[in-house]
């Protein structure tokens, strides 16, 4: 585990009263609840400022910011064991993060991708900008 990189996104994307807890949780045998937090109390973890894109239905602008970035790899963050604190490179995100059906962030140098536990109809996704 990248614990930096993870330390510095909860810093970045999340809100103040909610960053210890969940850096405690990253960082111990209550990983798995950490991402959960994910699942179905995003907009609540997340700084709203920080939030550029928001809808079940955004493909298209995660594609677009993929393209776009300068980044080859990310790290992700996962509620699934095998990509968890794993580096994947951009075009693996769409195969292996969307539409997967549990929490996941990938972070980029200057983006984040999230997407959320999927309930009902497509998952919620997030695009994030400092």
């Amino acid at each position: 585990m990248n614990r930096s990189l993870e330390e510095e996104f909860v810093r970045a994307y999340i809100v103040k009263n909610r960053r210890e807890r969940l850096l405690f949780e990253l960082h111990g045998p209550k990983r798995q609840d950490a991402v959960g937090r994910f699942c179905h109390c995003a907009d609540d973890l997340l700084i709203e400022s920080r939030i550029k894109s928001k809808g079940q239905y955004i493909l298209k602008d995660i594609e677009a910011r993929l393209l776009a970035s300068a980044a080859q790899t990310c790290y992700v963050i996962s509620y699934s064991p095998g990509i968890d604190g794993k580096v994947l490179r951009n075009q693996e995100v769409l195969d292996e993060i969307i539409g997967r059906g549990m929490a996941s962030i990938a972070i980029f140098d200057d983006f984040v991708i999230i997407e959320t536990e999927q309930v009902q109809g497509p998952a919620v996704k997030y695009i994030l900008e400092k």
